[in-house]
């Protein structure tokens, strides 16, 4: 009897034990990589800054963002460039730098989905002092400052797998920048022209941009995650994207949301279309100049 007894106790703890395993792997949805730097700060002691990386990137990735149950291998990928250009007693200043990435399908390469360069960062930090975060709640700046760039980064990665997927954490970006209207950084004046937190969450929120959106969704769905299957289509559905994108200029060329798109995919398309037919190579290069002038030069690497 005693053998019996223990036998399904073993298997009760050894699923007990593999659900709560699955249940850490599941936790935490994001895995970020964070760093702060502070080249052109004179500091004695810059210990404070590894301080500073190390805490703010345990609090992303430890916390719980969303409902939903992500794997570790589907965990979304962010990266976060701090540079400090000023510090005062405990006020710190500076630039911050966001990326999303994602794995393309079967494949071992991983696409850059958005990067954004945010120039207007500024915030108190204490050092050892615990990162603590509530929604609708500004406990603390720097907090509020990484919660509106993880909802970001969940909502733009949620967007590349499903049609407007992301939109409740858009809502939240907006949120969050609507309780900080009265903190520098966060106004539609603040930083260079639209390039703000303001105009971001203001574009990914706003219906009027609706197939700007729908754009990362096309892209990377029916382009990148076919590419290993069928590169000869795939790249034929991004150029029908990007054409699509062409029709509706005149609503898009000033947003941020078509700016970013173009600064983030500009070295990823040169490559896309370097593996073209030769009169595809030299249309598209043409195209991408006239939708992009800013990288008209780089796109002429296509025809190399």
């Amino acid at each position: 009897m005693r053998k019996s007894s223990v036998v399904p106790l073993i298997h009760f703890f050894t699923a007990l034990i593999l659900s709560l395993c699955a249940g850490m792997a599941q936790a935490q949805e994001i895995k970020s990589t964070i760093q702060v730097v502070a080249p052109r700060v004179q500091m004695t002691d810059k210990q404070i800054l590894n301080t500073l990386q190390t805490s703010a990137q345990q609090f992303i990735n430890t916390r719980k963002w969303t409902d939903e149950n992500i794997a570790l291998q589907e965990k979304i990928d962010i990266s976060l460039f701090i540079e400090i250009t000023a510090i005062s007693n405990n006020d710190f200043k500076g630039t911050l730098q966001f990326q999303v990435v994602r794995p393309v399908f079967n494949s071992t390469y991983k696409t850059t989905v958005f990067q954004f360069n945010d120039e207007d960062v500024s915030f108190t930090y204490r050092e050892f002092e615990n990162l603590d975060y509530q929604e609708n709640m500004n406990m603390n700046d720097f907090t509020t400052l990484l919660a509106y760039y993880v909802n970001l980064a969940i909502g733009l990665d949620f967007d590349s797998y499903g049609e407007l997927g992301g939109s409740p954490y858009f809502a939240k970006a907006q949120s969050i920048v609507a309780m900080m209207t009265n903190k520098p950084g966060w106004n539609q004046a603040d930083g260079k022209g639209i390039r703000n937190r303001f105009y971001l969450a203001e574009n990914l929120n706003n219906p009027r941009f609706k197939d700007l959106r729908l754009l990362t969704y096309n892209y990377h769905r029916k382009g990148m995650d076919l590419f290993s299957e069928n590169p000869e289509q795939a790249r034929k559905n991004i150029t029908e994207i990007l054409k699509t994108l062409k029709e509706s200029q005149t609503i898009f060329q000033n947003s941020l949301l078509q700016k970013t798109f173009f600064s983030t995919k500009w070295p990823e398309l040169i490559e896309i279309y370097k593996g073209a037919t030769v009169p595809e190579k030299t249309a598209m290069a043409k195209f991408l100049s006239d939708m992009d002038p800013t990288n008209s030069q780089r796109y002429e690497k296509i025809k190399a």
